[in-house]
C-alpha cells in the first residue's frame, strides 16, 4: 500500500511539473496570432493584444489576456468597438472529456464598449449579433422560454450528439464604461463605472442579474441600479429581465433638484425591433405613482405607448416638484456623489430657469397612450375618475376624450398643445354639466357667492403657459347656465326697499341678516379677449325679479364693472307692508364694483329718485285733471288736461 501512495504522490509530481514546464514552453505569442487570425477569419475585424497572455492549467484550464481591443468593422469610424484591460476565463477540465464546455466565471475589468449607431441606423454590432445568431442555429437544442419550459426541436441528429454543451459560470464586468452614440438622433449617452454580474449565465436560462453604475447626456445625469431575473432567447434576438428593481437617482438640465425614479416589473427587449415592453409595472416619479403597461420603440424617433393608471394625480404637487429653481451647488460634490453611487445634487445653474418654459424637447418623441386616475388635484380643483387619451407627435399635444367627475357633475374636454412655436400655443374646448357651481368655484377661486347646479362650456385659445401669458393671450367664448340657485352677499329686493325709504325720507330698514338673492336661472354668454370677460346679455329670472345685465371684468387686476338692469315683476312690500307698486316693471340699475373676493353692490339712488319724481308728478296731473273735471265739465277739463303736462314740464314739476 505504501508504494501505491508513493506512486500516485510520484505521478500527481510529475503532472505538476509537466504543467509547469507546459506553461513555460507554450509560445504565447503564437496562440495571441492564432487567436487574431481566427478573429478575422470569423468576424473579418481586427482583433489588438497588446498586453500579456498567460495560461493555468490547475485545477482548470484558463488564461488571462490583458490589453486587448476589438476594433471597428468597416463602414465605421476608426476606434475600437471593445476594449479591455484584463479578462480572465477558465474552462473545467473534467467536462471536456464528456464533450462538456464547462466555463467559469468570465471576469472583465476597465472593460470599455462603444456603440454606434450610423444615420442609415446599422450599428457596429449587428455582423456579431449575425454571427451568434447563424452559429447558435446550427445546434439542435431545445428552446427555453423565460418561464422555465421547453419546446421541442427536431429529433436529435447525429451531429447534434456530437455537438458539444457549452454553459457559463457567470460573467463580471468590473468598473466598465459604455458610449452610446446615435448619429441618428445626434445623441451621445455615456456610461461609467458600470459593475454588471450575471450568475449562471446560458441562452434559454434564466439568472440572476445586478447592474449599477453612472449616466451622463447633455440633460441629465443620473446613478443607475438594477437587479432581476435575466433571460436570453437562443437566438440571440430577444432579452428578458423580470422582477426588475430600478432605482435612478437623476439631476441635471432636465430634472430641477434632485429627483428619485423608482421602477418595479417585467422587461422584454426585442433587439431586432428595438422594441422594449414593460409589464406590471410600478413606477414611482417624486410626487407620482402608477401602474400599468407601458412599451418604448426606438428606431429612429423614440415613440412611447402606455395604459396606465394612478390612485392620485395632485399637478399643484408634480408643478412644484418640477419647476425649475436656481441651485448653487458645488459641481465637484456632485461628481463625488455620482462616484459614490449616491443620488447626485442638482447643478442647475441660474440661467436654466425661465418665466416661460421650453418644451421644445416633445418635439423628438411619440406618445400615445391612456392615463386613468381616481383622483386628480389641480390649482384647488378636485376631480375624480378622470381618464385621459393622450397623443403627441411632432410636437403637439393632443388630449381626446377626456373625461372625470366633477363636484357632483360631468366634464368632457379637449384640448391641444403645440410646443413647436415658442411660446407654445393651446386651445380647449371643455363643457361642464351638473356642476355643484358654489363648490367649484370655491376650490377654484375662493369664491362663496354664486350656488346652484350649474352647465358650463369654454371654447379657448392661446399661447404660453405661465399664468400671466395665458391672462394676455387667451381668447375665445364661454356660457354658463346655473338652475335653482342663488346671489350670497346680496339681497336684491331689500337693497331696492332700503334705497327707496332714503329716496322717500322714511326709515331705513336694517340689513336683512342674510344676504341672499335665489332665482330659478342664472344664465350668461361670455367673450374674452385681451385679458377681458365681457358679456351683454347676462339674464336672471326669480318669482320676484327679472334681471338683464351687461358688464365685463379685469383678469388681471380681477376688478368687476357690472350693471343689472333689474324689474320688479312680483310683489314687492315695504318696511310698513305696503306694497312698492310704484316700482313695479320700473328699470333700476344695480352696479356690481369692487372684486372677484369683495364684489360691491349699488343702486343708483339719482335714477330711483327719477323714477319716484316721475310717480309723484303723475299723480299729480291726475289729481289735477280730475279736480279740474269735477269743477269745469269734462269737455273742458280734458282740453285743459291735455296741456297739464306740458305745463308741469315748464314748471319743473
Amino acid at each position: 500500500m505504501k508504494k501505491l501512495f508513493y506512486g500516485i504522490g510520484g505521478l500527481v509530481l510529475l503532472l505538476v511539473l509537466a504543467l509547469v514546464v507546459l506553461t513555460q514552453v507554450i509560445d504565447t505569442e503564437r496562440v495571441k496570432r492564432v487567436l487574431i487570425e481566427q478573429t478575422r477569419e470569423k468576424t473579418g475585424r481586427a482583433l489588438v493584444i497588446n498586453g500579456d497572455l498567460s495560461w493555468r492549467f490547475f485545477p482548470s484550464v484558463g488564461f488571462t489576456v490583458k490589453d486587448a481591443s476589438l476594433l471597428n468593422p468597416p463602414g465605421f469610424t476608426e476606434g475600437n468597438t471593445l476594449s479591455v484591460g484584463e479578462i480572465s476565463l477558465d474552462v473545467a477540465l473534467k467536462p471536456l472529456f464528456d464533450n462538456k464546455l464547462d466555463v467559469g466565471e468570465a471576469v472583465l475589468a476597465n472593460a470599455r464598449l462603444h456603440l454606434i449607431t450610423r444615420a442609415d441606423g446599422v450599428t457596429n454590432i449587428d455582423d456579431l449579433r449575425e454571427l451568434l445568431a447563424e452559429s447558435g442555429n446550427n445546434t439542435e437544442t431545445p428552446e427555453t422560454t423565460p418561464d422555465g419550459t421547453k419546446t421541442d426541436t427536431q429529433p436529435a441528429t447525429e451531429s447534434t450528439h456530437s455537438s458539444m454543451q457549452v454553459s457559463l459560470a457567470g460573467v463580471k464586468v468590473a468598473d466598465a464604461e459604455v458610449i452610446i452614440q446615435n448619429d441618428m438622433s445626434a445623441k451621445l449617452t455615456r456610461l461609467n463605472r458600470v459593475n454588471f454580474t450575471l450568475s449562471d449565465f446560458a441562452p434559454g436560462n434564466t439568472v440572476p442579474l445586478s447592474l449599477s453604475g453612472n449616466l451622463f447626456t447633455d440633460d441629465i445625469q443620473a446613478n443607475i441600479k438594477a437587479s432581476g431575473q435575466f433571460w436570453l432567447a437562443p437566438e440571440l434576438d430577444r432579452i428578458q429581465l423580470n422582477d426588475l428593481d430600478l432605482l435612478v437617482g437623476t439631476t441635471g438640465r432636465a430634472i430641477p433638484g434632485n429627483k428619485q425614479f423608482a421602477l418595479q416589473g417585467d422587461l422584454s427587449y426585442h433587439l431586432d425591433n428595438k422594441l422594449a415592453t414593460f409589464k406590471e409595472v410600478d413606477l414611482d416619479i417624486g410626487e407620482l405613482a402608477v401602474s400599468g403597461e407601458l412599451a418604448v420603440a426606438h428606431q429612429g424617433q423614440p415613440e412611447l405607448s402606455f395604459n396606465l393608471h394612478t390612485d392620485l394625480l395632485d399637478i399643484d404637487a408634480l408643478q412644484a416638484d418640477w419647476r425649475a429653481t436656481p441651485v448653487t451647488e458645488n459641481t465637484q460634490d456632485a461628481k463625488e456623489a455620482v462616484s459614490q453611487n449616491a443620488a447626485p445634487p442638482a447643478t442647475l445653474s441660474s440661467a436654466v430657469p425661465s418665466a416661460e418654459p421650453d418644451m421644445s424637447f416633445l418635439q423628438n418623441i411619440k406618445v400615445e397612450g391612456e392615463l386613468a386616475a381616481d383622483k386628480v388635484q389641480a390649482s384647488g380643483i378636485e376631480l375624480e375618475q378622470l381618464d385621459i387619451h393622450i397623443y403627441l407627435d411632432q410636437g403637439k399635444v393632443t388630449l381626446n376624450s377626456v373625461q372625470a367627475q366633477l363636484y357632483e357633475g360631468q366634464i368632457d374636454a379637449t384640448a391641444e398643445l403645440d410646443v413647436t412655436r415658442h411660446p407654445a400655443r393651446f386651445w380647449v374646448k371643455q363643457t361642464l354639466t351638473g356642476i355643484n357651481a358654489h363648490e367649484l368655484l370655491n376650490a377654484a377661486a375662493d369664491l362663496d357667492y354664486l350656488e346652484g347646479r350649474g352647465d358650463l362650456t369654454f371654447n379657448l385659445t392661446g399661447s404660453g403657459l405661465t399664468a400671466a401669458a395665458i391672462k394676455k393671450s387667451v381668447k375665445g367664448t364661454a356660457g354658463i347656465k346655473v338652475t335653482d340657485g342663488a346671489l350670497q352677499g346680496v339681497n336684491i329686493a331689500s337693497l331696492i326697499r332700503r334705497a327707496y325709504a332714503k329716496v322717500k325720507g322714511l326709515p331705513v330698514p336694517a340689513k336683512d341678516q342674510v344676504e341672499k338673492t335665489d332665482f330659478s336661472a342664472l344664465t350668461a354668454d361670455f367673450a374674452i379677449a385681451k385679458g377681458t370677460v365681457s358679456t351683454d346679455n347676462l339674464h336672471m329670472a326669480s318669482p320676484l325679479l327679472r334681471i338683464d345685465g351687461e358688464g365685463e371684468t379685469d383678469l388681471f387686476d380681477q376688478s368687476l364693472d357690472i350693471l343689472m338692469n333689474t324689474a320688479i315683476v312680483g310683489s314687492l312690500k315695504g318696511q310698513d307692508g305696503e306694497e312698492l307698486s310704484e316700482l313695479k316693471n320700473i328699470l333700476l340699475p344695480i352696479r356690481i364694483s369692487g372684486s372677484y373676493q369683495d364684489p360691491e353692490y349699488s343702486l343708483d339712488l339719482q335714477q330711483l329718485f327719477d323714477v319716484y319724481l316721475s310717480e309723484k308728478a303723475d299723480k299729480e296731473i291726475e289729481r289735477a285733471k280730475r279736480k279740474l273735471g269735477d269743477k269745469l265739465g269734462d269737455k273742458l277739463g280734458d282740453k285743459l288736461g291735455d296741456k297739464l303736462p306740458g305745463l308741469f314740464d315748464k314748471l319743473g314739476l
